[in-house]
C-alpha cells in the first residue's frame, strides 16, 4: 500500500559554494563519466561531519547579515547565493519492487538533485512543486542512499525578497509500481439541474510492471461528518509501461456547497484493487461550487453575487522569511478573513501546498499565479505543474499567467499567452485565465482579447474607456493601491522612512484605499480588487531604500500587526458596524497642539468625544471619511458610530502611562508534540493599568523551557536591522512577535520574557501529546564506497600496498561493497586486494576516528597509509572495528585490505559496508 513520508528532519547543509579540486588523472576524469561516479560533495565519498544540521522548511537567506554595500534592496539586502543540502537514509529490504517518489514542494532558486553520485532532475522555479522518481537508483539494506540537492539562489525570478534553500516540504512517496499516478486525479463537479450535481473524475493508472493487468477503481464521495454519499465501481486495463485513464460520473443530490462563509469540503477515497485486492489508495479533497463571469455584473460563487475583496501577497513573514510552518500560513489567512477579505493573489508565483489547503479550509477565494511568462518546453512545464497540483482546490477560481510583462500589448505576447492558455486548457477548463497587466490594455494585437478576464494594475482611469471598448470583457483589479503606512505612526517622517497612517501617502502610480475602492465597488462591470498588498514583505522598500530594508504597501505587516487601514477594509468590506479611531492618543510634550484624527467606519453618522466632551457629531461618507484637526489633551479619545441615530459601535483611544509589563496573545490556546507544529506568539507593550503602550520600544529579550523553539522574531519595523534569529528584539509601536515551532515531545512550554523596566513575564504554552508525522529517518555514518579490487586472484600472496597505475582501469575494478560478496571471489582460492582513501578534517583527526567492516571473511589484514593496524581471520562475514589513534593522518589517508580466500570461505572478502566513525 501507498505510504507517504516527511524528508524534512535531519538535512547536513553548507552554505556556499564547494570547490571540488582539480583533477586531471585518468582515473578521475573517467570515474566522473559514469553513472554514480560524480565526485565532489553529490559524492558518498565526500565529508560532511563538518556540515551543519537543518530540519526542513530551511531558508539560508533571512540569517545572513543585511549587506547594505553588496545587497539588493529588491532582495532586502539579504545575501543568497549557493548552498548543499545533504540527507543519508536507508530502504528497507521490503521495498524493493515498489515505486518510490521523491516530492519538492519548492526549492529557491534553480537546484540539481542527485541521488548516489548520479543527477536525476533539475528544476528552474523557486516556485514550482515537482517530483523527481527515485525507483531505479536507489539501493535497500545495509547500504544508506545519499540525497544531495544543490541550491543556486544566485539566480533571481522576482524583485522582492525570495529566499534561499529548501523552503517548502520534501516527501517520500512509496506505492507500488501498478498504482494511482502522482497528481493522478481531477475532481471535477459540475452542477445539473435543480439540487443535483455530477462529480466527474479522471484517474489516471500507471503501470510500471512488465505485464498488462486488469484493474478496478472504486470511487467514494465521503462528507465532512463521514457518511458516503456516492460511490462507483470501474473495470479497466493498464497496459505495461503505459497509463490508462479511468473515467467516472458520480450523482449527488444537494451537496453542502464550498463558499466564502460556509467552506464545506468532502474527500474522494480513491482505491485500485486487482482481483479484489486493494493496491493503492489515495484521498482528495474538493468540494462543490459554482463559479460564472458576467461582463456586466461580475463574479458569481453558486450563483450568488460576490464582489472580490482581495490583496495581493508575497510568501516570506517576519522571523522565518520564505521557510513557514503550516500554521503560520492559517494564521495568515484567518487575519485577511477577519479583515473581510475573500480573495488572495499569489503574487506572482505559484504558493506552498499548504497556502491552499488553509484557503479551502476558511473559505479564501485564489488568484493561482504563475511566475514565468514563457511558452517553452521549460515555461509549459512549470505552467501544467501548478494546475495539476491545484486544480482539486475549490478555492482556487483563476489562473493568472503573468504579471506586468513588457510583451502584454505586442503580438508576441498574444502567441506566448495562447499557448500557455491551451496547456491549462488541456488540463482544466473549468477556471478563467488572466494575466495581470499595467499597460497594453487597449492593444488589439495583445494579450488582452485572448484572456477570459481583463487584468487591470492600477489605470482605474481606463476601465470606463475599455469596457466601451470591450463591453463582452469581464474586468478584475488584479492589482490596486499601492499606498504607504507604517503600522502605529502617525507623522509622516522622511529622515526615519516612516509614513503616517490617514490613507494619503501612496506610489506615485498607486491611488488612496478610499480611491481604489470608490473606483471598483461603483461600477458594476468591475469584478472586484486585489489590493497591494495584504501584508508588508522583505525587499522591494519602495520609495525608499536604505536602512528600509521592507516594504510600506501592506495593510498589516510582515507580523500581521494591523495598520490603521486594516479596520477602513472592514469598514469598506464587512457588513456589521466598524468604528475605529486612526491617530495616535500618547503626544507627551504636545498638549494644546492641534493633532490629526480620522475615522475607519461604515457606521452613517459618528460623535467624537475629548475626555467625556462632545467635539464633533456629522454624518460619515464612505469614501472620504471624517478627518479633524483636534488640540491634544491627554485622557480619553472616544468615538461612537450610529446606524439611522442608533449607536452600534465605539473605539476608544486612552493615554497611556509608561510601559512597564508585556501582555501576550497566542494564536491557539496549545501547540502539537508533533514536531511540526507552530504558535504566532504576539506581545504587547503595557502600563500599569494594562493599557497598551502604542509607543513602546524597549528591547526584548526571551527563551523558554519544554517542547518547543523559537523559530524567530520580528516587530514589523520596515528598518529593523535586527537578526530574525537571535533571542531579543526590539519592541516597535508596542508590538513584537515571535513564532514558536513544536519540538517533538508534550512537556509544556514556559516562554519567558523580559525588558529593561519591564516586568518579567512568564507565559506557559500547554503542549498536547501528537504521533510526528511519519518520516525516514537519516543515518550519520561517514561511508567509504569507493573501493578498487583486483580483477584477478594472485595464487601468492600479494604486496598489498602495491602501487596503482592512474591509468589502469582494467587490473582494477570499482565495486560496491555494499552489495554483498563479489561471485567472482566464491569458491575461489587466492588472494585480492581492496583499495580506496578518505581525506580527515582536523576535527575527525583529533575525534578518535575508527573504520567499521560491517561485514568481512576470509584472511583479512587492514592497512592504514601502508601500515598494518588489523589481522582477522574468519570463514563468514564478521565485523572488524579497526582505531586510527596511533595513525599519521596526512591530506589522504590511503586504505587497503589484503584478503586470503580459500574455497569455503562463505561470501568471501568485504560484502557489507565500511563507514567511519568518531568517539571524541
Amino acid at each position: 500500500m501507498r505510504e507517504r513520508l516527511s524528508m524534512d528532519k535531519d538535512w547536513l547543509f553548507h552554505h556556499g559554494d564547494i570547490a571540488i579540486p582539480v583533477e586531471n588523472s585518468h582515473k578521475a576524469v573517467y570515474g566522473n563519466a559514469k553513472a554514480g561516479g560524480i565526485m565532489g560533495a553529490a559524492s558518498i565519498e565526500w565529508n560532511d561531519n563538518e556540515w551543519e544540521t537543518v530540519g526542513l522548511p530551511h531558508d539560508w537567506s533571512y540569517r545572513q547579515p543585511f549587506d547594505r554595500e553588496g545587497g539588493v534592496p529588491d532582495f532586502g539586502y539579504k545575501p543568497r547565493g549557493i548552498g548543499w543540502y545533504r540527507k543519508k537514509f536507508k530502504l528497507e529490504p521490503s521495498d524493493n519492487g515498489r515505486q518510490l517518489l521523491l516530492e519538492f514542494d519548492g526549492i529557491a532558486t534553480y537546484a540539481t538533485i542527485y541521488l548516489n553520485g548520479s543527477v536525476l532532475g533539475r528544476n528552474f522555479c523557486g516556485y514550482t512543486s515537482f517530483v523527481v522518481d527515485i525507483t531505479d537508483n536507489v539501493f535497500y539494506g545495509d547500504r544508506p542512499n545519499l540525497l544531495v540537492v544543490k541550491v543556486d539562489a544566485s539566480v533571481s525570478e522576482g524583485w522582492w525578497y525570495e529566499g534561499a534553500g529548501i523552503y517548502r516540504h520534501v516527501w517520500l512517496t512509496k506505492k507500488d509500481p501498478l498504482s494511482i499516478a502522482d497528481r493522478g486525479i481531477w475532481v471535477n463537479p459540475v452542477k445539473q439541474d435543480g439540487e443535483q450535481w455530477l462529480t466527474n473524475v479522471e484517474t489516471r493508472i500507471t503501470n510500471e510492471r512488465e505485464t498488462a493487468a486488469e484493474v478496478e477503481l472504486l470511487s467514494r464521495v465521503v462528507r465532512a461528518d463521514g457518511a458516503v454519499v456516492a460511490e462507483e465501481r470501474t473495470a479497466g486495463r493498464a497496459e505495461a509501461g503505459e497509463a490508462a485513464v479511468l473515467k467516472q460520473e458520480l450523482p449527488v443530490s444537494s451537496p453542502l456547497l464550498w463558499d466564502v462563509d460556509a467552506p464545506h469540503l468532502y474527500k474522494l477515497h480513491s482505491t485500485l484493487l486487482v482481483d479484489g485486492e486493494e493496491r493503492d489508495t489515495v484521498t482528495t479533497s474538493y468540494g462543490y461550487r459554482s463559479i460564472r463571469i458576467c461582463p456586466d455584473t461580475g463574479f458569481y460563487l453558486n450563483e450568488r453575487p460576490l464582489k472580490i475583496k482581495g490583496t495581493c501577497n508575497h510568501q516570506d513573514h517576519a522571523g522565518v522569511g520564505v521557510a513557514l510552518p503550516d500554521a503560520l500560513h492559517e494564521y495568515r489567512i484567518a487575519r485577511l478573513k477577519a479583515m473581510g477579505s475573500n480573495a488572495y493573489r499569489c503574487a506572482h508565483h505559484n504558493p506552498a501546498p499548504e497556502l491552499l489547503e488553509a484557503c479551502d479550509r476558511l473559505g479564501m477565494l485564489v488568484m493561482d499565479e504563475n511566475r514565468n511568462f514563457d511558452s517553452s518546453p521549460e515555461g509549459l512545464r512549470q505552467v501544467e505543474n501548478m494546475v495539476t497540483r491545484d486544480r482539486n482546490h475549490p478555492s482556487v477560481v483563476f489562473y493568472s499567467l503573468f504579471n506586468e510583462e513588457p510583451l502584454q500589448g505586442t503580438p508576441v505576447g498574444r502567441k506566448i499567452f495562447k499557448r500557455m492558455k491551451q496547456a491549462i486548457l488541456r488540463l482544466d477548463d473549468t477556471r478563467p485565465v488572466l494575466g495581470a497587466m499595467n499597460g497594453g490594455v487597449m492593444e488589439d494585437g495583445g494579450t488582452v482579447d485572448v484572456m477570459d478576464i481583463a487584468g487591470f494594475n492600477y489605470m482605474h482611469g481606463g476601465y470606463d474607456r475599455f469596457h466601451e471598448k470591450h463591453p463582452g470583457q469581464p474586468m478584475i483589479g488584479s492589482e490596486t493601491v499601492s499606498a504607504f503606512a507604517t503600522r502605529g505612526t502617525y507623522v509622516s517622517d522622511t529622515a526615519l522612512q516612516f509614513f503616517d497612517s490617514f490613507d494619503r501617502e501612496r506610489a506615485n502610480w498607486g491611488n488612496t484605499a478610499r480611491e481604489s475602492w470608490q473606483a471598483i465597488n461603483t461600477r458594476d462591470y468591475m469584478m472586484g480588487t486585489f489590493v497591494w498588498t495584504g501584508f508588508d514583505y522583505r525587499g522591494e522598500p519602495t520609495p525608499y531604500e536604505w536602512p528600509s530594508v521592507s516594504t510600506h504597501f501592506g495593510i498589516l505587516d510582515t507580523c500581521g500587526f494591523p495598520k490603521d487601514s486594516y479596520y477602513l477594509y472592514q469598514a469598506f468590506w464587512l457588513d456589521e458596524p466598524v468604528a475605529h479611531i486612526t491617530g495616535g492618543w500618547n503626544w507627551p510634550g504636545k498638549e494644546g497642539q492641534p493633532v490629526t484624527v480620522m475615522t475607519h467606519t461604515n457606521c452613517d453618522e459618528v460623535a467624537l468625544y475629548v475626555n467625556g466632551e462632545l467635539r464633533y457629531r456629522q454624518a460619515v461618507e464612505l469614501y472620504e471619511q471624517c478627518q479633524w484637526e483636534i488640540p491634544y489633551e491627554p485622557g480619553t479619545l472616544r468615538l461612537e458610530g450610529y446606524r439611522q441615530g442608533k449607536r452600534v459601535a465605539v473605539d476608544e483611544k486612552i493615554t497611556s502611562g509608561a510601559a512597564c509589563a508585556l501582555r501576550v496573545e497566542t494564536s491557539k490556546a496549545a501547540l502539537l508534540g508533533d514536531g511540526r507544529n507552530a504558535v504566532v506568539v504576539n506581545v504587547y507593550a503595557i502600563d500599569a493599568a494594562g493599557r497598551f503602550v502604542e509607543t513602546a520600544g524597549q528591547r526584548v529579550s526571551f527563551s523558554l523551557t519544554g517542547s518547543g523553539i523559537i523559530l524567530g522574531a520580528g516587530n514589523g519595523n520596515p528598518n529593523s536591522h535586527e537578526a530574525d534569529h537571535l533571542m531579543e528584539r526590539c519592541l516597535f509601536n508596542g508590538c513584537l512577535q515571535l513564532i514558536v515551532g513544536s519540538d517533538a515531545g508534550h512537556n509544556a512550554i514556559e516562554l519567558t520574557l523580559q525588558g529593561e523596566g519591564l516586568q518579567p513575564l512568564v507565559q506557559v504554552i500547554p503542549v498536547e501529546v501528537a504521533d510526528e508525522p511519519p518520516y525516514v529517518l537519516s543515518v550519520h555514518e561517514r561511508y567509504i564506497n569507493n573501493w578498487l579490487l583486483t580483477q584477478e586472484l594472485s595464487p601468492e600472496r600479494p604486496d598489498p600496498n602495491v602501487e596503482i597505475h592512474p591509468t589502469d582501469m582494467n587490473s582494477w575494478e570499482k565495486v560496491d561493497v555494499s552489495f554483498g560478496p563479489q561471485q567472482l571471489l566464491q569458491g575461489a582460492d587466492g588472494y585480492v586486494i581492496y583499495r580506496s582513501s578518505i581525506t580527515l578534517t582536523e576535527r575527525e583527526k583529533n575525534s578518535s576516528p575508527y573504520l567499521y567492516f560491517h561485514a568481512l571473511s576470509g584472511d583479512t589484514e587492514i592497512y592504514v597509509n601502508g601500515r598494518l593496524l588489523a589481522k582477522q581471520s574468519s570463514p563468514w562475514p564478521m565485523t572488524l572495528e579497526v582505531a586510527l589513534d596511533d595513525v599519521e593522518l596526512g591530506d589522504e589517508t590511503v586504505l587497503s585490505v589484503l584478503v586470503g580466500i580459500q574455497p569455503d570461505v562463505y561470501k568471501p572478502g568485504i560484502n557489507g559496508a565500511v563507514s567511519m566513525g568518531l568517539r571524541g
